[in-house]
């Protein structure tokens, strides 16, 4: 499957500098080099760079070419996998060095046989090769003693946070050189949230992945399969239902939209309408999905480190806030609570001073889910703001009746408990589902008491992608909807 007269080489450029990557890749490319992966990486001084791995067939005229990280494959698979963990495994490590230390005790072996040989007056160079390579054995057995102790294998902890793996068809897409370019795309999609929500989506790694079907790729959280989709090369992606044919055109792919669940058509570019509705190519497609990925499990991407960089952000403008509500009021894990939950439902925290200064207006809130409603109140125009339209935004309400049957009150003497029945929430989402084909929404919009808000999101958000729960108490006046049906 893989030649294995191939050599490899790792560059790095700063993800900041779009000029100097493209010009190595153009360099590299007029040498010979093709792109084989590229990774976005965080350097030990809190920098990104995209670490760009090439690679080439090995012909006599590259001995006199100097690279560094040039690395001869014989087998590609283990080879290749020590070259993008940047670092060999514990056991070749101790291997490679008890190699190193017979190699080692054989210099000292043969200075020693030397020295044997010749008179004390012409010994002087030969001992002080003979102190060097003794020393060198020492520091080589040192090194060994500190790869087989117990404390190497804690390197070995820990996983990739976000991972995007393509499938051979699609690894061209990485390369700034192809007109569709990922890496724009994901930039673009990045900074969109940044604008949108003020959230900066976490770095991510793109690398190949022969386990997927051809065309396939898919994205991981924390080394878990969150996504899988198809993004087919010199096509278009068109929801079916917006290209208003009766059959599928000849050669067209059909998949289904992982985010809507609604039925896409890939169709050739030289087949496609200008008339029809806006399309995916297939970089927009895989862009599209991240973006999805990023604010769905925002839970497991958004770490400490991230929190308090919106901290370090609010203290450097008005720290007497920060000063106040951290740690007293409210905890780093409260406060990544409030965070997350606002971008999970797509409120922007972009004005991140104005919730902190909410979050201490609100300090004699008890609970965290209370703190979380009450910001979201204080954000209710914000909240409203895209309904304000001359089109009416169509949504559904939940009548009393159902209310009353999915969710049960059990007082006790200490708390009062609301119970969720599974089973009715189950059907009342595929009830929703239905109408929100029916009623062509874009995006399924639920309208349910405040305190029953947060609850219903958690639900629903398990079975409908797309998904917005308002509370009544959020809408403004202002707002325009419309009610396309009370279940």
């Amino acid at each position: 499957m893989f030649n294995r007269n191939l050599e490899y080489v790792i560059k790095e450029v700063s993800t900041d500098d779009r000029q100097a990557l493209q010009d190595l890749l153009n360099e590299m490319s007029s040498q010979g080099w093709d792109l084989y992966t590229l990774h976005e990486v965080e350097t030990d001084e809190d920098e990104f760079v995209y670490s760009c791995i090439f690679m080439r067939e090995k012909v006599a005229s590259d001995k006199d070419e100097v690279f560094d990280k040039v690395v001869n494959v014989k087998n590609f698979k283990a080879q290749m996998e020590k070259m993008l963990s940047n670092q060999m495994t514990p056991y070749e490590t101790c291997k490679e060095i008890s190699a190193k230390i017979r190699d080692q005790k054989g210099r000292v072996a043969k200075i020693k046989s030397e020295i044997e040989k010749v008179d004390w007056s012409d010994r002087g160079e030969l001992n002080e090769q003979m102190s060097g390579a003794l020393k060198r054995l020492e520091e080589l057995k040192q090194d060994l003693v500190r790869e087989i102790s117990p404390g190497v294998m804690y390197s070995r902890i820990g996983e990739e946070k976000f991972t995007v793996n393509l499938s051979e068809e699609l690894l061209d897409y990485v390369s700034p050189d192809n007109q569709c370019d990922l890496l724009s795309e994901t930039v673009k999609s990045r900074q969109k949230l940044t604008d949108e929500l003020g959230y900066v989506i976490p770095k991510m790694v793109f690398q190949d992945d022969d386990t997927l079907e051809p065309y396939e790729f898919c994205i991981k959280v924390h080394n878990l399969e969150v996504y899988k989709s198809t993004a087919v090369p010199e096509h278009i992606a068109f929801f079916k239902d917006d290209v208003k044919l009766s059959r599928k055109p000849s050669g067209a792919i059909s998949v289904k939209d992982e985010i809507t669940g609604k039925d896409i058509w890939w169709i050739d570019t030289k087949q496609a309408e200008d008339f029809w509705a806006e399309g995916y190519n297939p970089v927009e497609y895989i862009a599209r999905a991240i973006e999805f990925v990023s604010i769905k499990y925002v839970s497991e991407l958004l770490d400490y480190g991230d929190i308090n960089r919106y901290v370090s952000l609010v203290e450097q403008r008005n720290p007497f806030v920060i000063n106040n509500i951290i740690p007293d009021f409210i905890s780093l894990s409260e406060l990544k609570y409030i965070i997350i939950n606002l971008i999970r439902e797509k409120i922007s925290i972009k004005d991140i001073d104005y919730i902190f200064e909410k979050i201490n207006d609100f300090s004699d809130e008890p609970s965290k889910d209370g703190l979380l409603d009450r910001i979201r109140l204080s954000l209710s125009k914000h909240i409203s703001q895209r309904f304000i339209s001359e089109e009416p935004a169509k949504v559904i309400e939940f009548s009393g009746s159902t209310l009353d049957e999915m969710f049960r009150l059990t007082e006790s003497e200490e708390d009062a408990i609301i119970k969720v029945d599974g089973k009715v929430a189950g059907r009342l989402a595929k009830k929703i589902e239905k109408i929100a084909k029916t009623e062509d929404m874009k995006e399924v919009i639920l309208v349910v008491p405040m305190e029953i808000r947060h609850m219903t999101f958690a639900i629903f958000s398990e079975f409908i992608n797309n998904l917005s729960v308002i509370a009544h108490e959020e809408l403004t006046c202002e707002t325009n909807i419309k009610v396309v049906e009370t279940i």
